[in-house]
């Protein structure tokens, strides 16, 4: 399990909040960069949503909205999640590992299950506000720390789904692979 957080999703200080919302733009660019790749569409952004106002993150032409949430909040909870299972992988390689501590077997699946967790809460949370928009609200839920493995949205989507999705119209999910953005639509 993920440790409990006290850790709001507002990240920044309103010092830093400036290089947020340019981070912000470039992560939704390049969502729709590759939706629109994916499914033929030709969506731009217009502008980020105003939260006094209650809309969404972004506002992009023909009525679409998008939120953005990430998976983890930061890399240290991303290492919690997968630093183990890449310690684990690189023992199995080392022919000179002195093997008498066994290494449980399961390390992946619990990898796998922190991942969930953490993807259905911030599912969860987002699913739970109201937003003021019209037309289609996607959520987009970005890993851009780049530990995260296909394997594991594949897991997600055969098992780990418990997330409750009351307004989104998609929910897809951005991970970064060596300096490359992926996307999955979790259906």
């Amino acid at each position: 399990m993920l440790p409990n957080k006290s850790v709001k999703e507002s990240k920044f200080d309103p010092e830093t909040e400036t290089e947020y919302k340019i981070s912000e733009k470039e992560i939704y660019k390049t969502f729709l960069k590759e939706y629109n790749k994916k499914n033929k569409k030709d969506f731009h952004l217009v502008r980020l949503g105003d939260p006094i106002q209650g809309e969404p993150s972004c506002i992009c032409t023909d009525d679409l909205n998008l939120e953005l949430t990430q998976v983890y909040y930061n890399k240290e909870e991303a290492k919690a999640a997968w630093g183990l299972v890449q310690l684990m992988k690189k023992r199995e390689k080392d022919k000179n590992y002195d093997r008498k501590h066994k290494d449980k077997k399961d390390y992946l699946t619990e990898a796998n299950q922190m991942f969930c967790d953490s993807l259905n809460e911030r599912i969860n949370n987002k699913s739970n506000r109201k937003y003021n928009y019209k037309g289609k609200l996607f959520l987009v839920v970005e890993e851009g720390i780049g530990l995260t493995k296909k394997e594991a949205v594949e897991y997600y989507i055969k098992q780990g789904k418990k997330a409750t999705n009351n307004i989104f119209n998609e929910i897809w999910l951005m991970l970064q692979s060596a300096g490359h953005y992926k996307i999955y639509q979790l259906k």
